[in-house]
């Protein structure tokens, strides 16, 4: 069995964007709120009560399939694993414990029994040590719920609450694998499948050599990057797309890092992973499967 985590690309570059999108807002009340920390201006650090202990600061990340604990969280939780599986990461993979948590709870939002992969989260606690875990879509994808970066907090919602009050390009939200896929477009190719991620800095792209992408490139050469999990590291290369396009939003001059890799693309849904904290807010309706991003 495999639980699908993807690289930490901690190289934050801000990325040069144009056009608009709408999304306007009515007044809303939603079920619940959780304020969040902003690190490195994408990382999302939200508090997290687990089984009924807490608040503990775990990452959010919308890009990974399943939840983790640290090794170290784990002890001190007392967790017993119930087996071990197959860690998979663009830069490796390990065979870590699996074991079950009671309950996960956020914002007044809770999950019950929710798997959870014990690994050391070596990469992202050097960032913050007192993060414990990652909150992943095993979670995540239970709820509707809208990312508010302006205000720095999650906003769940019970009925169709933040559905009803927001306007914009409602797109196709599909689920492979744990990942939440969206369609995107760019000058010279139609039919993009990205991952929006919340825990990359940079739009990545998978490909055997980057030349094949006959994307809308900027001149110059590329220029090299490391993407680095706890399971290892790659180098990517890093261009500049003239234009990109996805709900309505224009981006124009946008870094893209490539990983040239077979690898990184054998048997992958996504031809990509895109950053959520390119938009402003990210409403993600798990109910329908559409998602409305804006600017």
């Amino acid at each position: 069995m495999k639980a699908r985590n993807k690289s930490k690309f901690l190289a934050c570059v801000a990325p040069l964007i144009g056009g608009f999108c709408v999304f306007a807002s009515a007044q809303t009340q939603p079920a619940s709120i959780a304020q969040f920390k902003l690190l490195n201006g994408y990382l999302i650090v939200i508090p997290v009560t687990v089984n009924g202990a807490g608040p503990y600061e775990f990452l959010l990340d919308t890009g990974t399939n399943t939840t983790l604990v640290s090794a170290e969280f784990a002890r001190q939780l007392r967790l017993r694993p119930i087996d071990r599986v197959e860690l998979v990461t663009v830069a490796g993979s390990q065979i870590v414990p699996r074991a079950r948590l009671e309950n996960v709870t956020v914002g007044g939002k809770t999950a019950k029994n929710l798997e959870s992969l014990v690994s050391d989260l070596r990469e992202l606690r050097a960032v913050k040590p007192e993060i414990c875990g990652v909150l992943g879509q095993n979670f995540l994808s239970q709820f509707n719920y809208l990312i508010n970066y302006r205000e720095r907090r999650i906003e769940f919602e019970d009925g169709a609450e933040l559905e009803n009050s927001l306007s914009g390009e409602r797109l196709p939200l599909e689920c492979h694998e744990g990942r939440a896929i969206v369609l995107a477009r760019s000058a010279r190719k139609e039919g993009w499948r990205l991952a929006l991620d919340s825990g990359i800095s940079n739009l990545l792209l998978f490909a055997a050599d980057w030349r094949d992408l006959k994307l809308d490139w900027a001149q110059g050469e590329p220029q090299p990057l490391t993407a680095r999990t706890d399971l290892g590291s790659q180098v990517v290369w890093q261009k500049r797309l003239r234009s990109f396009s996805l709900g309505g939003a224009n981006f124009y001059d946008l870094p893209a890092a490539v990983m040239e890799s077979k690898v990184a693309g054998e048997g992958r849904a996504e031809d990509g992973l895109l950053p959520t904290s390119l938009f402003q807010q990210v409403y993600f309706n798990h109910r329908k499967n559409f998602v409305i991003l804006n600017r």
